[in-house]
């Protein structure tokens, strides 16, 4: 929309407004005042957070100083193509100049690369971020060659507490940023839902349009406005029409509902990455419930544990990152016409169950003793096929009707028999489970055997299986941006005044998950620079 000069329109006015108040959105605002500019934040929730404070609140900052202080090299030209090789499979040429990538992609990547670290060492000064190295977490792709530095990348606030009932990383990550930006005199406007964005008579972005409630409030920028505002995961429309495979919800917040993608339309914003999101699994019969869920399935709990389809089938490696692990769900089968994973079933035993482990990776295997509805039991396998097909029944119509295989309960004893093979032979001859750092440090199981990850199936029951389908953390797809934080229109050229980073954006990731933290780690950056380089335009005229 534009509007027309009167100064008196205007209910707020800051040189730089941003929208949105998670880490990406603070660190707009914090790179804005750094830059000599004052800032507002403007957050559609009551309260601030986002998608960020429902997290562990890692950030994977690339030669970050901390690893430099423990002696940790992280080359930039090895760095370059670990990130390229993961975010573009298809184009990677690790001989090319970009390395096979388009130049606007290639340059996202170097300026994440070039900047991280910086942003974090200023964000670090400005008392709003305190970073703490975990030199236990590698990186999710550490067995590949052009990772030279696996452990290091991945940082912690702070105070991260040890218990979720106590609270979550990103909580405290963001409400460190949030004091940093109030002590800088960055107003907070809470419940204030960013509707439009009003441009002058030169297509200069001056301003956006809010709904508080039943009341519009406009808010003026003196030189640029920076979207944080989320990506588009609990919009269902969005995400049948974009998402390269269905899925059923995830922990992103609920306000992630595409408003950026819809005002980025509206300023013919050219739009990116719109079928990639921060993949993850969730558990069915509580996504169904809620689908803006609380926790996800990091890294299935269990060693005599596995995975099947409706054939009764292994078809993932359990122990994968859970960006690539829930992929599988995606598989389109062209002789059943069907995705014959959309929904996996994972199976595990009695040992499992009992087991005192209170691992944070247990997160939907109940402790001992504990009964959660969405643990289906049998005292055989018979049994335990039969609940499990009784369940889907009840759930038929929210699941396009997944059903069972006649055959499954024949398959799937087959498929435990010779996952017992590989467990006591100690590999896993199908999926290669237990062979990556990222797996042995979180898939790994307290009992002996050759492979920590796996173990044989007891030969009776009771057996157990928790339903699983395809979710995320949010989307990372929609306007897309230059190494400068610019939304860029369909033509190439920057919108003027529009900015944007965090997962309402078309992602520098790509397809890729690098590492814990990566996804605030961009967001941290990108949010700097594009504050930043806001702070240093023009003031625009309402004109």
């Amino acid at each position: 929309m534009t509007l027309g000069a009167d100064p008196d329109i205007w209910d707020h006015e800051a040189d730089v407004v941003v929208v949105g108040g998670g880490a990406a959105g603070f660190a707009a605002a914090l790179g804005a005042v750094d830059a000599g500019a004052s800032a507002i934040v403007v957050e559609r929730a009551a309260e601030i957070g986002g998608t960020t404070a429902k997290s562990g609140g890692q950030f994977w900052i690339p030669n970050n100083r901390l690893m430099r202080e423990h002696g940790v090299e992280d080359p930039r030209p090895e760095l370059l193509r670990y990130m390229a090789r993961l975010a573009y499979p298809h184009l990677y040429d690790p001989a090319g100049r970009t390395l096979g990538l388009p130049e606007g992609a290639y340059e996202l990547l170097c300026a994440f690369y070039d900047g991280a670290a910086e942003a974090l060492d200023r964000l670090s000064e400005m008392g709003a971020v305190f970073p703490v190295l975990d030199m236990a977490t590698p990186s999710y792709h550490a067995d590949l060659d052009e990772d030279l530095a696996p452990y290091g990348r991945s940082l912690m606030p702070a105070g991260k507490p040890k218990d979720r009932s106590e609270g979550t990383g990103g909580e405290v990550l963001v409400n460190g940023m949030e004091v940093a930006a109030r002590k800088r005199d960055v107003p907070v406007l809470l419940e204030h839902r960013v509707a439009a964005v009003v441009r002058n008579e030169l297509g200069e972005v001056i301003g956006v349009e809010a709904q508080v409630r039943h009341r519009t409030v406009l808010i003026r920028a003196r030189r640029g406005i920076v979207f944080c505002s989320g990506g588009f995961l609990h919009d269902p429309d969005l995400r049948t029409q974009f998402l390269r495979g269905p899925i059923f919800g995830g922990c992103a917040a609920d306000t992630a509902t595409g408003d950026f993608v819809r005002i980025g339309i509206e300023l013919s914003a050219q739009l990116g990455n719109m079928s990639n999101a921060w993949w993850n699994q969730v558990v069915l019969e509580i996504a169904l419930r809620t689908p803006s869920t609380i926790r996800d399935v990091w890294m299935p709990f269990g060693d005599s544990m596995i995975q099947v389809n409706r054939y009764g089938r292994r078809v993932v490696n359990e122990k994968m990152p859970y960006n690539e692990r829930a992929q599988v769900h995606f598989h389109w089968n062209p002789s059943a016409r069907e995705y014959s994973n959309l929904l996996l079933f994972m199976i595990y035993d009695e040992d499992v169950a009992s087991s005192p482990s209170t691992s944070s990776f247990r997160e939907h295997v109940p402790m001992p003793g504990e009964l959660v509805q969405h643990v289906i039991s049998g005292d055989t396998w018979a049994e335990l096929a039969r609940n499990i097909d009784a369940r889907l029944a009840s759930m038929a119509s929210k699941t396009g009707g997944v059903r069972l295989a006649p055959d499954f309960d024949v398959n799937l004893r087959g498929t435990v028999d010779r996952f017992n093979g590989f467990a006591t032979a100690g590999k896993d001859e199908d999926f290669a489970r237990g062979e990556t750092p990222i797996q042995m440090a979180w898939g790994a199981c307290d009992r002996d055997g050759l492979n920590p990850t796996m173990h044989p199936f007891r030969s009776e029951g009771p057996y157990h299986c928790i339903i699983l389908g395809g979710g995320s953390l949010d989307t990372k797809g929609g306007p897309r941006i230059n190494a400068r934080g610019q939304v860029i229109d369909v033509s190439g050229d920057p919108i003027p005044g529009l900015y944007g980073a965090g997962n309402c954006i078309a992602s520098p990731a790509g397809q890729a998950y690098w590492a814990a933290g990566g996804t605030l780690g961009p967001a941290l950056t990108f949010g700097f620079i594009a504050g930043r380089n806001a702070a240093r335009e023009s003031e625009k005229g309402t004109e």
